[in-house]
């Protein structure tokens, strides 16, 4: 028995590094994807077999159902049937749903991801500051653009574990931005932020000191416009969340630090626009372009990953152009029959925050993970898929104790 335990917490750990991996780490565009996605379905496949406490209800049984129903219909475009979509898309979703009825499995889901995003944060401030900064660790590898086929980057990589491919004009500093193993910063701000609100909200044995710290910096030497607003949201909604039983301090420092909030989130959206006029105008062309692309192609959309029939959307032709929203792209490129699957759970998320106040912190993370999507191209991740599915986890058992009480987690 004590054997299976820790052959389980292995492929939880190992499946969280996989899934963090795939999510546009330089390693996965050296890697081929399909060697990811592979290996993740089929360790959710064994942690199913493994889980002996999974009790499989008549509603996700119906949830599934509808589910692969649903989405096998656009596997009848050419678009669609690829390995990649069902790998990443299709078969996750089912998986990780089904694994997460056993019990705390969600939640533990969640503690090692975030104790395996801390070391990651941990690892790129280190060769932040000894390799970027002050260039005492020399880069081990070099992979050019062409290599990569990720935009006009370069990267320098050391020991895949940590690598410089970006440079940005943000508050005032000009130079190399943390994108710890991954491509670019909003990935890295996208995996950091469910580790970070899991801390502050989700964990039932308290937050760690060090690892919102930690989290934190590392998000801010990122330089991501969409991390650091989030950061100042998510503290703010902490510091409330310590006030809200006081009222006389309540009634007086909250709308302070209310204020506080706002100034701070409107000078660095405003610093993103001031200091990267052509990067800003072009995301925001993007989203409207995909939104547009909807519109016209409301039901099935124009094909998975079919990036030419978004281009007559756009405002100006770009060279290599792509997308900076992910919900856009789902919209786009699958229509109501893919997007569905996250506008629903993020609406009913809405009304759960009001209806069911014990849940507040769960819908919470739902309306943020649908917050992070509106701004990441990350929509054919597993990380995505298996976000999503949590979020239907939660919104479903809204009102489960075993839920809301969390009291096991390693």
């Amino acid at each position: 028995m004590k054997n299976m335990k820790i052959i389980k917490r292995l492929l939880v750990y190992l499946l969280v590094i996989l899934v963090i991996l795939q999510c546009y780490s330089l390693l996965s565009m050296i890697i081929p994807n399909g060697y990811f996605y592979l290996a993740i379905n089929i360790i959710l496949a064994l942690l199913i077999i493994l889980e002996k406490k999974i009790i499989i209800t008549k509603k996700l049984v119906s949830l599934l159902l509808l589910y692969c129903g649903i989405l096998l219909l656009l596997c009848f475009s050419d678009y669609f049937a690829n390995t990649e979509f069902i790998l990443s898309v299709l078969t996750p979703f089912p998986l990780f749903l089904i694994y997460t009825e056993g019990e705390y499995n969600g939640i533990d889901f969640m503690e090692k991801y975030t104790n395996v995003m801390f070391v990651i944060a941990s690892l790129s401030l280190f060769f932040f500051i000894f390799g970027s900064l002050l260039d005492i660790i020399n880069p081990t590898g070099f992979y050019s653009h062409q290599q990569i086929g990720w935009g006009p980057n370069d990267y320098y990589d050391f020991y895949h574990l940590y690598c410089e491919g970006q440079y940005v004009s943000a508050l005032g500093y000009l130079g190399v931005r943390n994108i710890s193993l991954f491509l670019e910063g909003p990935m890295l701000t996208y995996t950091l932020s469910f580790a970070l609100y899991y801390e502050l909200f989700l964990r039932k044995q308290g937050t760690r000191k060090l690892y919102p710290i930690v989290i934190i910096i590392t998000i801010a030497t990122s330089f991501s416009t969409t991390g650091l607003v989030l950061v100042v949201v998510l503290l703010y909604l902490k510091f409330y969340d310590k006030l809200k039983h006081n009222g006389v301090l309540r009634l007086f420092v909250v709308p302070i630090i209310l204020g506080v909030v706002i100034f701070l989130s409107t000078y660095i959206i405003q610093d993103k626009f001031v200091s990267n006029v052509y990067s800003s105008s072009a995301r925001v062309d993007d989203i409207i372009a995909a939104f547009k692309c909807f519109i016209s192609n409301i039901l099935y959309g124009v094909g998975y990953q079919n990036m030419e029939a978004i281009d007559p959307y756009r405002s100006f032709i770009r060279l290599n152009a792509g997308l900076s929203t992910g919900i856009g792209a789902i919209l786009a490129y699958g229509g109501l029959i893919w997007g569905i699957w996250y506008i629903i759970p993020t609406i009913l998320s809405v009304i759960n925050y009001v209806a069911c106040p014990r849940a507040r912190k769960q819908m919470g993370f739902v309306i943020m993970a649908f917050a992070l999507l509106l701004v990441t191209v990350v929509q054919n991740r597993v990380l995505c898929t298996i976000i999503n599915a949590l979020c239907w986890q939660f919104v479903l058992c809204s009102k489960d104790s075993k839920l809301i009480n969390v009291d096991k987690g390693e």
